[in-house]
């Protein structure tokens, strides 16, 4: 495929243009009657719709399996709004860099694990994770991968959680912010050395061991 800059020396001053310079010209851009599959994106921001063919709805719970090509999941994409589901599980998928604020914001996601290509986790991203149809339950357990480097302030503030008690904070996190891991029911932290957690909302109650 030819890129713009060779195809506009077909079509400078003077050029009489060959059929196949047309041809050529016409198979470098998508028409619209053609679909664009989600593989022939080189990145993709924002995650729409919920319902795909890797997604899966049982009954109030869905599971969601974000599309290959996504390097960041923008702002909102997938606070709850009322609706009589809620996302229950994420399948993250590796090249994965940013997950923007309010990615996730009030729905019920038991397990989150980043996969190991993310970067940023901004504010609010998995906030306020609960049952909100026909449940009192919570967030369950946070497996945060090497590499991730900045996690901004209330993103896993769930006041109630009640089950996940243990938490890994990988060596390669260099800030947290205010209330990111405000969780009731934590009871022992792992984290780098010189790593600030004065403000992130830990149990006063829970042991913080820095390695």
């Amino acid at each position: 495929m030819k890129t713009k800059e060779e195809l506009k020396l077909y079509f400078e001053n003077g050029d009489i243009p060959r059929q196949e310079d047309f041809w050529e010209w016409q198979n470098s851009y998508w028409h619209k009657d053609e679909k664009i599959t989600q593989n022939s994106i080189e990145s993709i921001e924002k995650v729409v719709p919920f319902f795909t063919n890797d997604n899966e709805l049982l009954g109030s719970a869905l599971v969601i399996t974000i599309p290959s090509n996504t390097k960041k999941i923008i702002n909102g994409s997938y606070t709850f709004s009322g609706m009589s589901y809620q996302i229950v599980k994420v399948n993250f998928n590796e090249g994965l860099e940013v997950i923007g604020s309010s990615a996730f914001n009030q729905q019920n996601i038991k397990r989150v694990r980043t996969p190991s290509t993310l970067k940023v986790i901004e504010t609010n991203a998995f906030a306020y994770q609960a049952n909100m149809v026909n449940g009192s339950d919570s967030i369950e357990e946070i497996i945060l991968n090497e590499g991730l480097v900045s996690i901004g302030d209330y993103a896993f503030n769930c006041p109630r959680a009640t089950v996940i008690e243990t938490l890994h904070i990988p060596d390669s996190v260099k800030t947290v912010g205010q209330s990111s891991f405000s969780l009731p029911s934590l009871k022992n932290v792992s984290a780098p050395e010189g790593l600030d957690l004065s403000k992130a909302g830990i149990p006063s109650t829970a042991t913080i061991t820095y390695r």
